[in-house]
């Protein structure tokens, strides 16, 4: 699970208030507060719901994950890593820079017998990420090394 840790603020609305035909009112108003904005990145077991092992990042926390039968995790970074973790223990395994935010869920595919991983590296517009425009594809049996640590 991917999350932003953030402190917030709610005003609560008054008796009076009367909401515009056909908006959406919700009572009151929110508000974040500019700092100690951080990312959470958690395993869960989904059988007893309980936390395997968490990771503090940072940054916010906006990308998908993956996890591959052999226990490999792929998650993208807003610096635009792409990290290999073990899905066990959350240890990193492998990174690479890709140079952009790397904000959308890898995808693992098998083509004739060899696994791969591919990846955007494009950023987005709510992550204070780099943007970017390149689709980036590895495979798993390949000799890369890493690039980024944790």
């Amino acid at each position: 699970m991917c999350a932003t840790d953030r402190t917030g603020v709610f005003r609560g609305g008054t008796d009076n208030e009367i909401p515009p035909d056909g908006e959406r009112y919700i009572g009151g108003a929110f508000g974040n507060i500019p700092f100690g904005v951080t990312g959470t990145f958690t395993a869960l077991d989904m059988r007893t719901n309980r936390v395997v092992w968490q990771q503090q990042w940072a940054e916010r926390c906006y990308s998908g994950s993956v996890v591959t039968a052999g226990g490999l995790l792929f998650v993208g970074r807003s610096d635009g890593r792409l990290t290999a973790l073990d899905a066990r223990d959350g240890r990193l395994l492998w990174g690479f820079q890709t140079g952009a935010g790397v904000n959308a869920p890898a995808s693992v595919f098998e083509h004739r017998g060899q696994q791969y991983v591919v990846v955007l590296s494009a950023g987005n517009a709510f992550a204070a990420s780099r943007r970017g425009d390149s689709v980036w594809l590895f495979g798993l049996n390949g000799t890369i090394a890493a690039t980024e640590t944790q």
